[in-house]
């Protein structure tokens, strides 16, 4: 099965800042953290992150919001690659960050957790870092960060073995190519 690029739809917010210059050296993979308990209410906890992240006010946004499969096929950028989001503390100059739904962190979607490999990949890609988990260049979970990262250490999955798995699509997704030339802003 060929996995590809979900829709994505724009939505900006204020919660954004300028890198400075920063290089991009991590892709930060986070979960919303809302108890999973349907794939409809996973749909409807997809439109209120995108909500809270609106509000500059809440201090919180990340570049990419992805609802797996709760959503078929969607996913809403909300800050331009070239900005900083508000997902790490320390680290938001230097990462792109990808908001994630925890159906895909609790066994309940792996197609999702597919796309999301894929998404990875495809921002991996973009910057020219290679697909390996590591909190210094590569991709990683945000609860690696410590708390310079914020301190959110259950942050996608404290579940080695899933996050395991992912780390095996990342790579395989990376090196399935090709890749859309232009995804996002």
């Amino acid at each position: 099965m060929t996995v590809v690029l979900p829709r994505l739809f724009w939505k900006p917010t204020a919660a954004s800042s300028p890198r400075y210059n920063h290089p991009v050296h991590l892709i930060v993979v986070h979960r919303w953290g809302v108890r999973f308990t349907t794939e409809h209410a996973e749909a409807i906890e997809y439109r209120g992150v995108i909500n809270f992240f609106s509000n500059p006010a809440n201090n919180a946004s990340a570049h990419v919001v992805y609802p797996g499969s709760a959503v078929p096929n969607e996913a809403t950028q909300m800050v331009a690659w070239h900005e900083a989001a508000w997902a790490e503390a320390a680290y938001n100059s230097g990462a792109d960050d990808v908001e994630s739904a925890d159906a895909i962190w609790l066994g309940h979607d792996h197609p999702g957790m597919e796309q999301l490999a894929r998404i990875v990949a495809k921002r991996l890609h973009a910057r020219s870092l290679p697909p390996v988990w590591s909190h210094t260049r590569g991709f990683c979970r945000h609860a690696d960060l410590g708390a310079a990262g914020g301190g959110h250490l259950q942050c996608p999955t404290t579940d080695m073995t899933v996050w395991r798995q992912f780390c095996t699509l990342v790579e395989r997704e990376y090196h399935t190519l090709p890749f859309r030339k232009i995804w996002g802003r």
